[in-house]
């Protein structure tokens, strides 16, 4: 599975940048099942659910020109590997590949609707995260 959008935003690079590379901040808004985010160093656990089944997300952020989420998830049996890229510029360029027990059922049923719902909310909670953040 490959979903790709482009969100316009009204926040400067370098600002987008850390709150884009914050794991904390990007998961939960583009996944909304993942109800916790533990970060050390590069590497970060979610933990969440997703249609009555509990799942686990462990990954690294690869931050360079671009920002790399690279994941394996589990549930259950079920195992998959994705990649969220991430190019902070105007506009914000995102691209998700997935391979795996819920590629099939997410994408059917909840994949255009999270990234429509994150980019259409971007804007204002960067703002909220630049307040919050005081960057």
């Amino acid at each position: 599975m490959k979903k790709s959008v482009e969100v316009s935003t009204s926040h400067d690079t370098p600002s987008l940048y850390t709150v884009l590379s914050d794991p904390s901040f990007v998961l939960p808004r583009l996944f909304p099942p993942i109800k916790e985010v533990k970060i050390d160093g590069n590497s970060f656990d979610a933990n969440g659910r997703f249609m009555l089944m509990g799942f686990h997300m462990h990954g690294n952020v690869i931050r360079g020109e671009e920002i790399i989420y690279a994941f394996h998830l589990s549930a259950g049996g079920g195992k998959g590997d994705g990649r969220l890229t991430v190019r902070v510029g105007s506009p914000v360029h995102l691209t998700f590949e997935y391979e795996g027990w819920m590629e099939r059922t997410s994408e059917i049923a909840f994949m255009d609707r999270w990234f429509r719902d994150f980019a259409e909310k971007l804007d204002e909670e960067v703002r909220m995260e630049r307040i919050r953040r005081r960057i």
